[in-house]
């Protein structure tokens, strides 16, 4: 009984010790989710979304190119018509890389301002959105010209404009994983059972 009382008690250390590691080195990701939209002139209009990890991000957040992105966690997006059918819908960011080698976005998450998107699904596209080229498809700096609406397939022909995208919600996205806290208890919690059993399946045959 004595040495089962010792080895329990080691397990339990061991696994407390190993509790502590964690939560002391752990910085759980606080990903904060905005979604915003856009509504043409024309009829044209687009949703969508972006997460990024707060606790790494500045409070402006700036982020181009295909590849590693600095921020951004996702980035997906849907185009409709007039009629509010889906012309197209995908991400041009998953999991913190960017498929997107136009990809623009300019987030002040004081504000809660997008000052620039250029922005589609990424990889093979078929419409794009962005402030960064005139109605004429003239490559401008930003804030020179509004947010335009491009069919890509016909010569990047604008089919509708608007001032600006909002920001139509922000805030943090439920965690997808357990708490490593959690996690380590219902080890411990399970290690102590099968040590339980095994030391009674000890003593019936004794």
């Amino acid at each position: 009984m004595k040495s089962f009382l010792t080895k329990t008690a080691a397990f339990v250390a061991t696994a407390t010790s190993v509790l502590a590691t964690i939560a002391a080195t752990t910085n759980p990701v606080q990903a904060v989710q905005v979604n915003f939209s856009w509504n043409g002139n024309q009829g044209y209009s687009a949703t969508g979304s972006f997460i990024y990890d707060e606790t790494k991000a500045p409070t402006f957040i700036s982020e181009s190119g295909a590849g590693l992105t600095k921020f951004l966690q996702s980035f997906s997006i849907s185009f409709l018509d007039p009629t509010q059918k889906v012309l197209e819908s995908g991400s041009a960011v998953v999991n913190g890389v960017s498929s997107d080698k136009f990809l623009r976005l300019d987030f002040d998450s004081t504000s809660k301002n997008i000052s620039v998107l250029d922005g589609d699904i990424g990889g093979t596209y078929k419409y794009f959105l962005t402030n960064l080229r005139t109605p004429d498809g003239n490559r401008v700096g930003p804030g020179i010209t509004t947010f335009n609406f491009f069919d890509r397939t016909n010569a990047d022909v604008a089919l509708d404009i608007s001032p600006s995208v909002q920001v139509v919600g922000a805030g943090p996205t439920i965690p997808s994983v357990p708490e490593p806290t959690m996690t380590l208890g219902t080890l411990v919690a399970g290690g102590l059972s099968i040590a339980l059993k095994r030391k009674k399946q000890g003593t019936s045959e004794n």
